[in-house]
């Protein structure tokens, strides 16, 4: 147990405890898409597994987009590298990428994208009747999913740790919400977790990217301000007055 695993493990266990994201009972869906975020994920939900006096359940889902089956570096795919960790697994062929990518997406084919990914994760979840579904998204992706809904939404809207969904039938939890990218990027490659090719032929052309572009030009100006872990914090100190709202 390396000491950057002991780190992130104090940090998941802290989300997870703060906001009671896992209880006796729990039967979890962990939405794996092959990189290193949701690798962690799986990872560390199963090695807490291990040492829970209550058990909770898993299964492990993979909504394949239909850009081709993603391989990693030595040319093992995703579906051979969860099977190698003996998880109970679903693979999800879908053609989603063909909707994301048609004529009249092409303002916003994440939007598309993420929207069908979530209806089959969905649909997945109410089948295998579980009442929990777990993403890899970390506090980076809190920080930037904000400046997105706020710059391209028009609207004030960050990612819960936990968000209750179908009336409270499911919940969504995020166990990474105290967990910076970089250091699951770190601890994939310590684990030597494969690294598969991403498919998405505007990855690295998203909103998301600009956003991350834009937080990183700022932070070099500023030297002396924590852009992100600010933005992070806002979300804990919001002060609205009713009387100047528009």
């Amino acid at each position: 147990m390396t000491r950057l695993y002991r780190q992130l493990k104090s940090r998941m266990d802290k989300a997870i405890l703060k906001f009671n994201m896992i209880e006796k009972g729990d039967r979890i869906l962990i939405c794996v898409s092959g990189g290193p975020d949701s690798l962690c994920l799986l990872h560390l939900l199963k090695d807490r597994l291990k040492y829970r006096q209550y058990p909770f359940t898993f299964i492990v889902l993979h909504v394949d987009l239909g850009f081709g089956s993603p391989a990693s570096q030595t040319g093992r795919t995703l579906e051979d590298y969860l099977s190698s960790l003996d998880v109970d697994t679903r693979i999800l062929r879908t053609d989603i990428s063909r909707m994301a990518l048609a004529p009249d997406a092409r303002k916003n084919p994440c939007f598309i994208c993420s929207h069908h990914r979530r209806h089959q994760v969905y649909k997945t979840a109410h089948q295998e009747k579980c009442n929990k579904i777990a993403y890899g998204h970390h506090k980076d992706d809190i920080v930037e999913t904000l400046l997105i809904n706020i710059l391209f939404g028009r609207k004030i809207e960050a990612m819960n740790p936990v968000q209750e969904v179908f009336k409270g039938k499911m919940h969504i939890i995020r166990p990474f919400t105290y967990i910076e990218e970089s250091m699951l990027k770190r601890y994939a490659r310590e684990a030597g977790f494969p690294v598969f090719r991403r498919q998405c032929p505007v990855d690295g052309y998203t909103r998301r990217q600009k956003i991350k572009e834009m937080i990183a030009d700022l932070q070099s100006s500023e030297k002396n301000a924590n852009i992100r872990e600010n933005i992070f914090k806002s979300l804990s100190h919001v002060h609205i007055d009713p009387k100047r709202c528009y």
